[in-house]
């Protein structure tokens, strides 16, 4: 029951910052969302052309004899448009990420000061960001290596019995999805130090590995909380997106928008609960007490 009553206190938790820091906070999301969305909408604009361009080609190339002269025009047009693609695609991967580093690092800014009590102006929030995101953004450097090499693991080991599935069908199966089931559940553990280690760069003077590091340690004995909020999350945030791809197939770019700005709600109800959960974690050891944020105010 305890354990209960501690998930339920996580999820209770970004409505009370709301309800006391709801103008700074809904600032913070009408600038995130339009931001977000707008990014959405000219990476798929821009990506369009080229992916239709690159499906005929590719269809045109099915048709070609090998070796003759218009076969290489085409290998060498679609090997140009896959750069562009490509090219476009890391652009916006790069953007995306620097959105995540800024409206995080306010979201957290903003629920730490909630638990202490502390009355923040947009002119605070504003000069704490400039002053803070450096540590969130290398601390997601390091996160997204760890789930890189993580994925890639899994990957090698997915690959093993795929291989066997050609002599015999049944129990290679069985295995791959013991592997995926094992893969999401343990990324889903892993996540809950990656996602705290966040907030601890954000709140503490400490990023990259040694934010994960005392993430690591601040969660002790309290990872169940954290799990039932990630898996919580991943339910809900899955339910929304299947839902909102069936109201309109026939116009995928506004669902594509409607879906990216759900996203980015239930991205700020995530790190806002996961500050609480930082606070929970805090309350619940002899932690060394830090300022919530520096007393480096304008």
């Amino acid at each position: 029951m305890s354990r209960l009553s501690g998930f339920l206190d996580l999820l209770k938790a970004p409505f009370k910052i709301i309800s006391n820091y709801g103008k700074l906070m809904g600032i913070t999301a009408i600038v995130y969302l339009i931001i977000y969305s707008i990014s959405y909408l000219l990476g798929t604009l821009s990506t369009q052309p080229f992916l239709l361009d690159l499906t005929i080609k590719l269809m045109n190339l099915a048709s070609v004899q090998p070796g003759s002269p218009e076969f290489t025009k085409l290998l060498v047009a679609i090997a140009e448009d896959t750069g562009i693609f490509l090219g476009i695609e890391a652009a916006y991967t790069v953007l995306f990420f620097f959105i995540a580093v800024f409206t995080q690092t306010a979201i957290i800014i903003i629920a730490s000061c909630y638990y202490s009590g502390y009355d923040l102006s947009p002119k605070e929030l504003m000069f704490k960001i400039s002053k803070t995101w450096t540590r969130p953004f290398v601390t997601l450097i390091w996160v997204q290596l760890l789930s890189l090499g993580y994925t890639s693991f899994f990957l090698f080991l997915f690959m093993i019995p795929s291989l066997l599935l050609v002599k015999n069908p049944f129990i290679p199966i069985i295995v791959l999805i013991f592997l995926a089931i094992l893969f999401i559940g343990f990324y889903i553990y892993l996540s809950v130090v990656w996602s705290l280690g966040v907030v601890v760069s954000v709140v503490e003077e400490s990023y990259g590995f040694s934010a994960l590091g005392k993430a690591r340690d601040l969660v002790n004995g309290k990872k169940v909380y954290g799990f039932l909020l990630n898996l919580f999350i991943i339910i809900v945030g899955s339910v929304v997106l299947i839902i909102v791809a069936t109201l309109s197939p026939a116009n995928p770019i506004l669902v594509g928008v409607i879906q990216t700005i759900l996203i980015g709600v239930i991205s700020m109800f995530q790190f806002m609960a996961y500050t609480g959960f930082y606070y929970q974690c805090k309350d619940g050891l002899e932690y060394t007490r830090v300022p919530v944020l520096h007393e480096d105010y304008p």
